[in-house]
C-alpha cells in the first residue's frame, strides 16, 4: 500500500465514503483496513439495495470519494 493511501484510509476512518468496486458503487462508513482489505458498514448501493456490511479488496476498488456529510445531514 502506498504512503499516500494509507494517509488518506487514516483520515478517512469512521467516515462516510463512495466506492467504486468493478463498476458497482456503494456508500457507507469505514471501520477498518489493512493493507489488502477495507470494512464499510451500513452500505447502500446505488440501487438502494443495503446491507450490514461490505468487506473488499483494495485490488478491487477502482476509485474512492469521501462523501460530502454536511449535505447528507440536510437530506
Amino acid at each position: 500500500m502506498s504512503k499516500l493511501l494509507l494517509k488518506k484510509l487514516e483520515y478517512f476512518n469512521e467516515k462516510t465514503l463512495v466506492i467504486s468496486i468493478d463498476g458497482s458503487i456503494f456508500k457507507g462508513r469505514l471501520v477498518d483496513f489493512d493493507e489488502d482489505v477495507l470494512c464499510l458498514v451500513d452500505v447502500t448501493d446505488i440501487s438502494g439495495s443495503s446491507g450490514k456490511e461490505l468487506v473488499v479488496s483494495l485490488s478491487n476498488v477502482v476509485w474512492i470519494i469521501l462523501a460530502d456529510e454536511s449535505k447528507q445531514k440536510k437530506d
